[in-house]
């Protein structure tokens, strides 16, 4: 039975009801009894991507991943007999790299990063890598402990969202301090310096208190030029302690061996009129970040 992907068109009318009772059964959280119905409407049509999407997100969720991964298998296997519209080739390669991808997800839950990185190639073949496709190759890399390239990774995934508006923007923040807990400190890959330097990134938006709330739990996070972002927006709000806030970025551009940039804070934080209390630790750290740019 060939199957169109237009919303017009659709399976016959049984085992559209099959599929609907399954994904009822499964909101219930009565995974097995959604299994059994989604096998009920695979009976009817052995080709049909749409019940096979559906049984492996209810195996997944029942940690079957082995399962969940056999399952995308098939739902890939019946592609080919779906009848695709011009009109619909975007749509269809969209839902071909998702299934590309949900497989990739569930070998990385099984650890098998050959096939993780196989599927993905195989998604990004189909269109340029998004966000999810992405996500999920920053977790493979740092489950296997390669956390600079994992950190590559999730910032171009957070460069997708922000053009795309993409609502996965939290779960790429969520890994990134995942992976910052897993370095024990800094989590300041190769790619994060090159976004903060050309300033491609999205200003973040509040008052300079929250700002600097924000700023000062993603350093303490490890997550360095996430932090000097709030930073540098809470500078532009005009905060009440001027000071202190160009303070706190030169110790992160410090932590980061950047002497001169830290040298620089330091000294525009001495210009700016700080309490006497903090004063003369500004002091100390500029006379070493003097020093250890070499002046």
């Amino acid at each position: 039975m060939k199957h169109a992907l237009s919303d017009s068109a659709a399976p016959e009318i049984k085992e559209r009801d099959l599929i609907a009772e399954a994904e009822r059964l499964a909101a219930s959280g009565k995974f097995d009894d959604a299994v059994s119905m989604y096998d009920s409407a695979q009976k009817e049509d052995p080709y049909n991507p749409i019940a096979a999407v559906g049984k492996a997100s209810v195996l997944k969720a029942m940690g079957k991943y082995a399962e969940c991964a056999d399952e995308l298998g098939k739902a890939l296997a019946g592609l080919p007999e779906w009848d695709v519209a011009k009109e619909d080739m975007e749509r269809f390669a969209a839902f071909s790299s998702m299934l590309h991808v949900l497989r990739a997800e569930a070998y990385l839950y099984l650890e098998e990063r050959k096939n993780v990185f196989a599927e993905l190639d195989e998604a990004d073949k189909i269109r340029d890598a998004d966000a999810a496709s992405l996500l999920v190759r920053a977790n493979a890399f740092a489950q296997a402990g390669d956390f600079d390239e994992a950190g590559n990774l999730l910032y171009r995934a957070e460069e997708w969202c922000y053009i795309h508006e993409d609502s996965m923007l939290t779960q790429v923040w969520l890994t990134k301090i995942h992976c910052a807990k897993e370095k024990h400190g800094i989590f300041a890959p190769p790619y994060a310096a090159e976004v903060y330097a050309k300033k491609n990134w999205r200003m973040p938006k509040g008052t300079a208190a929250e700002l600097l709330e924000r700023a000062d739990n993603l350093r303490r996070e490890g997550l360095l030029y996430d932090a000097l972002r709030y930073y540098d927006a809470c500078l532009s709000a005009e905060p009440e302690n001027r000071a202190h806030v160009l303070f706190l970025q030169g110790i992160v551009f410090e932590q980061l061996k950047h002497y001169s940039d830290a040298f620089r804070c330091y000294a525009d934080a001495l210009s700016a009129g700080p309490d006497k209390e903090e004063e003369f630790s500004i002091r100390v750290r500029w006379a070493n970040a003097k020093a250890l740019r070499g002046e």
